[in-house]
Order: C-alpha cells, then structure tokens, then sequence
C-alpha cells in the first residue's frame, strides 16, 4: 500500500503568498523612504545599513565591533574600515577602543547623528504604531516572530555557501 503525501493546504499557501507579498512591498518601501534621508545627507546604502547597525548598538548600550559590522555588512576588513572612517569624517560616529580588549575597536553614533536620525525616523515609528492599533499583543508577538524567521531565511540565502564561493551552483 502507497502512502499518499498530504496536498498543500490552498488556503495556507494563499496566505503564505500575500505574507510575501507584502513582505516585498514593505521593503521596497522602506527602502525608497530610506533612500530620502540617504540622499539628504550625503550617505550610499552601505553607509545607511551601517549605521543601522550602529545605531542599535548605541541605543542598546553594546556598542558594534569594527569586525562584527564588517560580518554582518558582508564587507573585507578594509572596506569595512573605509566606511567607518568615512562616517568618522564627517561627523556620524565615534570610535573606541573597548576597555576590557584593546584590540577591540567599537562604533558608536555620535550625539549629533542620533538626533538627526531621530528627527527622521521617529514619525516613521509613529505611524507604525497607528497603523498596528487594532492588534492585540499576542498577534504582534506572532507577527514579530514571523518576519524574524522571514528574515532568517534571507539573511541564510544570502550567506556565502562552500558551492557559492568555489562557483558552483548550489543543489
């Protein structure tokens, strides 16, 4: 006797597309609104992502390391220390060494910076929250933990794999 393999459920397949979907158009979105205030001040994209990731480590009270940004940019060393002293130029972030390891270096956003960035994004946030009035806690926890593995996903797609870096297709 042939076991029968369960048929996708169509209702759970529709909604899993208009979760894509929506996915997609959100961070087209976002990354038009962002690309306002990228070009507003003189910033590319690998200077903006940058700056989120520091940004969150200033806020959250741990600071990034010079290497983590280079790991989570997907940047050399070099370009990743390029970047950084661009940012340092012109004002957007500090640099310290870490008093527990002095070979640790971190990046923090400098006063100036967060306020500017602030003035920016916090309406944005606003909005957010008006637009997520009508779920309960429990939906938003869902929801949450939805687009962090959606986000998983991309971040593991977009990694480098022994058969991508050798030029092999993966399979």
């Amino acid at each position: 006797m042939t076991t029968v393999p369960p048929q996708p459920d169509p209702t759970r397949e529709t909604a899993l597309n208009e979760l894509v979907d929506a996915l997609r158009t959100y961070n087209v979105e976002s990354d038009v609104f962002v690309d306002g205030f990228a070009r507003a001040h003189h910033l590319g994209r690998s200077d903006l992502n940058a700056i989120m990731w520091i940004s969150l480590g200033t806020v959250s009270g741990d600071p990034i390391s010079v290497g983590d940004l280079a790991h989570r940019l997907r940047l050399s060393p070099a370009a990743t220390t390029a970047l950084v002293d661009r940012l340092e130029n012109v004002g957007h972030v500090r640099r310290y060494r870490d008093p527990g390891d002095r070979r640790r270096v971190t990046v923090q956003m400098s006063d100036t910076a967060m306020q500017v960035a602030s003035a920016f994004f916090v309406p944005l946030g606003g909005r957010m929250r008006v637009a997520a009035e009508e779920f309960t806690a429990e939906e938003l926890a869902r929801t949450a933990l939805i687009v962090r593995k959606m986000t998983g996903a991309v971040t593991a797609a977009g990694s480098p794999t022994p058969a991508r870096e050798s030029g092999r297709a993966a399979g």
